[in-house]
């Protein structure tokens, strides 16, 4: 099907140009009318071809700031190609200057936004491009924007507070390792000689240490080789889509975190839905973007199995309700909003309750695992104290 651009007048009484896909220039003409758009000019459009393309990754901040900066100066009535420009005086990373960049000489050349965007696809998801491009459609680009830009700030904000929340235990597990390898290899060589003297049966924390030191010594090339091959072995594994589904479907099993990692999927599916929703996105297409969007196998998974129901002519409620890993207040609101006409006010109410949700919990995750480590590591030291103490007072009580 050919491309066809247009120029319409939206119903605020702006001019609005773009390009449409289409079979010919009945169904665009029609398609403006549904979007009650009033057409002024429709012809064939020759979209030239691109030929740039990148798989550099950009930091997040650097996007939204980006989508904060063009949505402020769109809605100045600064044209866009301006727009770009002024950004790119005013970036800081190099290769995100030359993007931008790209972006604007593309758009010079005749091309939309959406298509120049969808260039840079690690930059720039699916979920973006496709919101930027109902936005040229209807006309309703600073709306887009503005949208885009809160969902980024909020999922941004939460991924930092759950990264932050990790930090202590991650660190105390990496130094409570470091610490066994240290006493094992260390500490204990120096008493093997007197336990071994003393002709007594040895405890059982002070059996499993030297039982390590041996092995270190004796076989630590090997023990390390294997580490080394099992380790390869389970991220090769992790890299296979089965692998991959059956990890995340153990971390929604692990005690507190999984719960969180639940919350997560659900607040980012929501969000997700409520944003292109009231972007204008059709609700298939939606699904496929959300699937696309999420990084659980196992929510992946569920969002195209509640697609595919969508699509025979299931409610989304009804759809999502068959799901073991959705909760029912997310499905009783869906539903209410269905049978009210009221979805996208449903859908963002639910999507700030969970967003609430996520960053309570996220809060309250330090005071929920610090007493858990602070048990692993008292044990973790009566462990290396029994080991040392234990065999030198039966020796004392020997003697």
């Amino acid at each position: 099907m050919p491309n066809f651009k247009y120029k319409a007048i939206n119903s605020e009484g702006k001019t609005v140009e773009s390009v449409m896909l289409a079979a010919d220039q009945k169904v665009v003409l029609k398609q403006l009318q549904k979007l009650k758009m009033t057409p002024v000019s429709v012809t064939v459009y020759n979209e030239k071809k691109k030929t740039r393309k990148s798989r550099a990754r950009v930091d997040t901040r650097y996007v939204l700031m980006f989508t904060k900066q063009l949505f402020t100066l769109l809605k100045a009535g600064i044209p866009i190609v301006t727009c770009l420009n002024v950004i790119k005086e005013q970036a800081e990373e190099p290769g995100f200057k030359d993007m931008i960049g790209a972006i604007a000489a593309d758009i010079e050349a005749g091309s939309k936004l959406s298509d120049a965007l969808a260039q840079f696809p690690r930059t720039f998801p699916a979920l973006y491009v496709n919101s930027v491009r109902v936005g040229e459609i209807s006309g309703t680009m600073e709306d887009t924007l503005e949208q885009l830009g809160a969902f980024m700030e909020e999922d941004d904000k939460i991924k930092k507070a759950v990264k932050k929340a990790l930090r202590y235990p991650s660190f105390v597990m990496a130094g409570l390792a470091g610490a066994f390898v240290v006493f094992t290899t260390l500490v204990i060589p120096n008493f093997i000689p007197l336990f071994e003297m003393s002709g007594q049966e040895l405890p059982l924390p002070t059996r499993i240490l030297m039982g390590f030191y041996y092995l270190f010594t004796d076989y630590g090339l090997i023990f390390a080789i294997s580490l080394g091959l099992l380790g390869a072995a389970l991220m090769s594994y992790f890299k296979t889509p089965a692998g991959r589904y059956n990890l995340d479907r153990w971390r929604l099993k692990i005690p507190i975190m999984g719960k969180l990692v639940r919350k997560l999927n659900i607040s980012r599916f929501s969000k997700l839905l409520y944003t292109m929703n009231s972007t204008g996105i059709s609700i298939l297409r939606s699904f496929e973007i959300i699937q696309d969007t999420l990084e659980n196998q196992v929510y992946k998974k569920e969002v195209e199995a509640i697609r595919e129901r969508v699509s025979v002519g299931e409610s989304i409620a009804h759809a999502i309700k068959q799901s073991l890993y959705f909760d029912n207040l997310l499905i009783i609101m869906i539903n209410i909003g269905e049978r009210s006409g009221s979805l996208d006010e449903m859908l963002g109410n639910v999507s700030e309750h969970y967003y609430r949700e996520v960053g309570e919990t996220v809060e309250n995750l330090t005071s929920m695992i610090e007493p858990i480590v602070t048990v692993v590591l008292g044990f973790m030291m009566l462990f290396f104290a029994l080991a040392i103490f234990l065999p030198m007072w039966g020796m004392i009580n020997a003697f």
